[in-house]
């Protein structure tokens, strides 16, 4: 049997981005083994924004290697899981332009339309996550999947 394709349209993409809440992001320790940590993000022009704080070992793992890999996924049944991983490099979003509406975005995301508070503490950062590569799933288009299939394979011995 061929490969189901399972992949998030770009609609589906960007409306799954836009509404989960956690990321995980693996950067990598200096001995090149992975530290994984949750962080809060918002999604802005294709591009996934964070804040942490400065010095705490994901940002010295970041400063070594840009190189990440985040995923963001729900579903609490395997019927159900969906997701995305994403392939890219960090960098720190000092002089974005985007800055503004990503602070509004996350504002309403998070603190109930409330500002975010980063930017009155020390040592915060905020984050531009920019993909390479993004690889989705959603199991939720089995069924369907397995039935084009079907179709398809039906139409081809016949």
């Amino acid at each position: 049997m061929a490969k189901l394709d399972l992949s998030l349209s770009p609609a589906e993409l960007q409306s799954f981005l836009s509404a989960r809440r956690t990321i995980r992001l693996a950067t990598a320790t200096p001995t090149g083994l992975p530290h994984v940590v949750p962080l809060w993000f918002v999604w802005v022009d294709d591009t996934l924004f964070m804040n942490s704080t400065l010095g705490n070992v994901t940002i010295r793992n970041l400063d070594r290697n840009p190189s990440a890999t985040g995923s963001i996924d729900d579903g609490d049944a395997y019927e159900e899981l969906r997701g995305v991983l994403i392939h890219g490099e960090v960098e720190r979003a000092v002089d974005d332009p985007r800055l503004e509406t990503v602070k509004s975005e996350w504002s309403q995301k998070y603190m109930g339309g409330k500002p975010p508070p980063y930017d009155r503490w020390k040592n915060r950062v905020w984050l531009r996550f920019v993909p390479r590569r993004i690889t989705s799933w959603d199991f939720r288009k089995i069924p369907e999947a397995k039935a084009r299939a079907a179709r398809a394979a039906e139409a081809a011995g016949a």
